[in-house]
């Protein structure tokens, strides 16, 4: 019943199958076999492949080392139309052992290299997402949103309008503003959300690295890299956003290769010939001003000029109180989540976050209240958990009557003011603690403090 049925089962299959016998002679081809070798069936059917090696049809046949070895083997087969097919041939053995028939698979060794190249392709992008630092789907969800100033307000709503479109982006403000955290927004709400978003921390990539990081490298490129090269930032950022940070420390080098990728949209991996198109968005952050970077020879004005299409500046959080508290109460729910802790801001604590210059910006903010939700042994932050609130100095305690008690009877001067300092510095000492501390309280010597109270005069 299955051998009707025989000569479509092995159609179906996308390698070439030749089966020969013990002597050489082909006995059966499946439909790929011709599609493979540009050879029609009927002109190789009963013909012996040992002979047509030997007239140059094929430079390879598998066939004589499986009868005398009896094992499978492989081998790289050139014929005559040019094509280079890879052979695995496997011996089939009658009941005493001897081969009966071999039959030999036939793979288009090309389409294994295109194959090979797809392969090496995925892993490549699957490399270059493990090695990016982007924030995981918890931080990304739960992060607090920075809409509570009016400031703030109007450049989200700007974000929004410019999402829709393809225009570079270049945001603009101090150290900790939040720039990484707008680039991440705006991508979410632009046409792209789905695809990847990139970033590169143009100031931590050492230089000599910056360009094969961003723009990948071809297979033999450098000894002791990748065998099969390396796919770069900006091509595992296809079809999405690649966000530049801190793009005023890029080399004039790299600004020249930006410059090429912002205007012609091609990318060209290190030590290739051919570039490629790449269809990617660019969004840039920093904190330099870049228009004196361009007069003092530091970044190139083409450069500068092809960024500042759409510009942000992102105000520091000293100039947006309004947005203090709000963060604040969003970072401890936000870590007391992670940390399972319960945690509150006191009125006092919220006042004295308000009050601070913040000279680090959101990042200071964030870090200041991951640390105290660590660390705070209390339910409730108040100022003095603030490292940057002084603590208000105590109350000066009525001082006793020191001269109470004091016997003035028939004793002189010295010797009543003698008791009098001693009994002032044991209550100074009972305050403070030391000696050291006691005579920088009152402004003298340490010498001057043990004399008195050993009761030596001046």
């Amino acid at each position: 019943m299955l051998s009707e049925y025989l000569d479509q089962l092995l159609d179906t299959f996308k390698d070439a199958i030749c089966i020969t016998d013990r002597a050489g002679t082909i006995v059966y081809l499946n439909r790929r076999h011709s599609e493979l070798t540009g050879i029609p069936r009927e002109d190789l059917l009963g013909k012996s492949a040992i002979e047509m090696m030997r007239h140059g049809v094929f430079d390879v046949v598998l066939n004589p080392e499986i009868v005398k070895t009896r094992q499978g083997t492989t081998s790289i087969q050139n014929i005559s139309t040019g094509r280079k097919l890879f052979l695995d041939g496997s011996p089939i053995l009658d009941r005493d052992g001897e081969v009966v028939y071999v039959v030999t698979f036939m793979r288009d060794v090309t389409t294994l290299m295109e194959l090979k190249r797809e392969l090496a392709s995925q892993k490549e992008l699957l490399d270059a997402f493990q090695s990016l630092s982007s924030a995981s789907p918890e931080r990304t969800e739960n992060y607090p949103v920075m809409l509570h100033s009016s400031v703030m307000r109007r450049i989200c709503e700007q974000l929004e309008g410019i999402a829709e479109t393809d225009a570079t982006v270049l945001l603009l403000g101090d150290t900790g503003t939040g720039k990484d955290v707008l680039a991440r927004r705006l991508h979410a709400a632009s046409p792209r959300a789905g695809k990847p978003f990139i970033k590169a921390d143009c100031a931590s990539i050492p230089a000599n690295l910056i360009e094969t990081e961003l723009f990948g490298y071809t297979p033999g490129t450098f000894s002791g890299g990748n065998r099969h090269g390396k796919m770069g930032l900006v091509e595992a950022a296809a079809g999405g956003t690649l966000f530049l940070d801190e793009i005023g420390e890029l080399p004039m080098p790299m600004q020249s290769r930006l410059l090429r990728l912002l205007q012609d949209r091609e990318v060209m991996r290190v030590g290739s010939t051919t570039s490629a198109r790449v269809d990617v968005r660019i969004v840039a952050a920093t904190n330099k001003d870049l228009e004196k970077e361009v007069r003092e020879g530091r970044f190139r004005s083409d450069l500068y000029y092809r960024l500042k299409v759409a510009v942000i500046r992102i105000p520091p959080l000293r100039q947006r109180k309004a947005d203090i508290v709000p963060l604040a109460q969003g970072f401890l729910k936000f870590y007391c989540a992670k940390y399972r802790r319960r945690l509150t801001l006191s009125a006092e604590a919220e006042d004295a976050l308000r009050e601070h210059h913040w000279p680090g910006n959101v990042r200071e903010l964030e870090n200041l209240i991951q640390g105290l939700v660590v660390t705070c042994q209390r339910t409730a932050i108040e100022p003095r958990d603030l490292p940057f609130v002084r603590p208000a100095p105590p109350k000066a305690s009525p001082c006793p009557d020191t001269a109470t008690g004091v016997d003035i009877e028939g004793r002189n001067f010295k010797d009543i003011m003698r008791e009098l300092e001693g009994r002032v510095l044991r209550q100074a000492l009972a305050r403070y603690g030391t000696i050291a501390e006691v005579a920088k309280q009152f402004g003298v010597d340490r010498s001057t403090i043990f004399r008195k109270m050993k009761g030596g005069d001046e």
